[in-house]
Order: C-alpha cells, then structure tokens, then sequence
C-alpha cells in the first residue's frame, strides 16, 4: 500500500542568516527559485538570507519571502526530479502561520507571483498596522489552563493572548511588549519549562492585527484564487479546505486568528498520514509532530542530505506504485 505523505512548510521564525545556501549552490532549480522571489518583490532576498545581517533577516517582509523561496525551491526540486507537481506527489499539505502561502502555491492555488506578493503586502499591513510595539514569546511546559491564568498577568500592562497551540504544552503569546513580558515573566514562576521571545517584530495572530487583516482581505479579493489540487489543511479550522472563497477567508482572519497546528496534527491518523516532509528552514514542524505522537514519522529537509534522503523515500514509494 502507497504511504501516506504530508507535505508541511514552516512560517515566521524557522529563518536563519544562511538558509537554503546550500541548496541555491547544489540545485539550477533553487537559484533559480530565489532569483525569482527577489526579482518580483524588488529587494535582494538572496542576499538577506544568504548574508543577513540577522537583523534585516528578521524584519517580518525578509522572513516571509525569505522562507518562501526556501520551501518552495525544495518543492521544485521534488517536481524536477519526479517530474510531477509535488500536488501528485503527497497527499495532503499543510502551512503553520505564513507557510500556509507555501503550501497554498505547491497545491496550485495561488501562482508563485501572487504568493509572493501577497506575502509581501501581508508583512507590510503588519509592520504599518503595529503601532502598539508587540512581538510574540513561547511558553512551553504549561497547559492552556495554566497559560491562561498567566495572561491574567497582562492587566494593566496591555494586550496579550494565545495565538498559535503548537503542542498540548507549547503555545506562542501575542501582544504588546510590557504586556507579553508580564506574561512570559508569570510563566517562568509559573513552572513553565520555557518561557521566552521569538525573534519575531509584529504581534501576528491577534486582534492588534485587525486594520491590517482588512487591508489584506482587500487585496486579497483582486487575487485569483483556484480550489487546492490535494488536500490542504486551514489554519483556522484544522481541516481540509477546498472552495476557493473559503481560502480567501481564511487568509484573511488568519490576521486575528490563532494557528491550530496541534489539532490539525491530530488529524493525521484519520487520514492514515504516516510520514511527515518538511520543507524549508528548520525543523520545527518535525519536532512537534514527533512530540505529538501520532504515529506520523518527520523529516526536515532543510538541508542537501536532509533533501537527498527526502527524495530516495519518495523514490521507492513512488516506484512501488507504477
């Protein structure tokens, strides 16, 4: 029997000064790929991931488009070395935060320039919309009984809230600083395990996020949107999603809504999902999903024997089938 394969793509956070530099120097397929995010947004992605500073790397923009062209060129390089779109290649893929763009171009929803664009004017809304001065911090270690009794600790301070439940005790906060600080702080005397920032400038995910999540869903309806050619899994509901206005919803309240990546991982012994492909930077998709135990193997591709091994997997199941 054919195994089961999910394709997922990691969001803000994974980046890192380097990423995907062996690959750009391995595969024509990559250089090419990077080229062209850095053509169509007019700025030197390459060069930012490549070179950083670490600095420029974070701005929300250069993190996005950076992670895109990072996943997207392991994608191609799985197209040109089967010969298929990755859509016929695994049966389901899914995006955390903004690697929902990611997947939502390997499905064949969206076209790589609109994606890119997309990408770009999002971190933009976000960077004009933040006028609170947020972030986002991880708090590991607790249960979301506990880690909403320490966001008590954001009265009088500002804004904070859940915004990503990455694990049963993983959750990412945001908010504005003083206020995400008193709750990473009631964390730590809390017994959290991990209690910190992430190297992320904006407050995604949340209602600080409101004017820029209309500014979005205004471009968003002058975006072509076509129905996901495989399975593919909304942050928002945790489920597949097909109908192409439902994606641009989605899209959009993405903005103000948390990302259920710990539900949507406890679906994948529903649909018999047994082995996990990460692509792009990191491996932080893999980790969870291993710490999730659902019977789900994970790999991370993130470099060219991570990918090398990705591709004889797929190989022998593919091979299996014809």
């Amino acid at each position: 029997m054919q195994e089961k394969v999910i394709f997922v793509f990691p969001g803000q956070g994974a980046q890192y000064v380097g990423m995907g530099k062996d690959l750009f120097h391995e595969f024509a397929v990559a250089r090419y790929t990077f080229q062209q995010v850095s053509d169509i947004a007019h700025r030197d992605i390459t060069g930012i991931c490549f070179n950083g500073p670490e600095s420029e790397l974070n701005k929300p923009e250069n993190t996005s488009l950076g992670t895109f062209a990072h996943s997207v060129a392991i994608a191609r390089i799985i197209e040109a070395e089967f010969g298929r779109p990755l859509y016929q290649v695994g049966y389901a893929m899914a995006g955390h935060s903004m690697g929902q763009y990611s997947a939502l171009h390997c499905v064949g929803a969206l076209s790589f320039a609109d994606a890119v664009r997309l990408l770009s004017a999002r971190s933009s809304y976000m960077s004009m919309t933040d006028k609170s001065g947020g972030g986002m911090g991880c708090i590991v270690g607790l249960d979301r009984a506990a880690v909403e009794n320490c966001l008590m600790a954001a009265n009088g301070h500002g804004y904070a809230a859940i915004s990503n439940h990455n694990a049963r005790d993983q959750f990412i906060i945001s908010g504005q600083n003083a206020a995400l600080d008193a709750v990473l702080v009631a964390a730590q005397n809390s017994g959290a395990r991990l209690a910190k920032r992430l190297n992320v400038s904006v407050p995604a995910h949340c209602e600080l996020m409101r004017d820029a999540g209309h500014m979005l869903r205004a471009r968003l309806e002058e975006t072509p949107i076509s129905a996901p050619k495989t399975n593919w899994f909304s942050n928002q509901t945790a489920a597949f999603m097909s109908n192409p206005m439902d994606v641009r919803d989605a899209l959009a309240d993405q903005m103000t809504h948390g990302v259920r990546w710990l539900e949507i991982m406890e679906k994948f012994p529903t649909y018999s999902i047994t082995q996990s492909y990460e692509l792009g930077p990191g491996a932080v998709l893999s980790k969870l999903i291993k710490r999730a135990d659902v019977g789900t193997r994970a790999a991370s591709t993130d470099n060219i024997a991570g990918v090398r091994k990705m591709l004889d997997a797929l190989a022998t199941g593919l091979n299996h089938v014809r």
